[in-house]
């Protein structure tokens, strides 16, 4: 299933290579942030409940960046 999350705090390429590189170590596949629409979107199997761990320890070492809205979208 497709996902897109918004993220907060991105400012450049760097941001976005950062959390592209985060989303991927998690498992999480074709994985897109788009920093000037300040949304990531990827494709994972996971149950909604687990997306939302792995996302919360994500962004706990990603302390800059704040995540929202997790939206199923295809």
């Amino acid at each position: 299933m497709k996902y897109q999350i918004d993220i907060s705090g991105m400012h450049c390429s760097g941001c976005k290579n950062l959390i592209t590189m985060s989303l991927e170590d998690i498992g999480f596949e074709d994985v897109l942030v788009d920093s000037e629409k300040n949304t990531a979107q990827f494709i994972s199997l996971k149950n909604i409940e687990d997306i939302e761990k792995d996302l919360q320890e994500v962004f706990k070492e990603l302390t800059d960046y704040k995540y929202s809205n997790i939206n199923l979208i295809a």
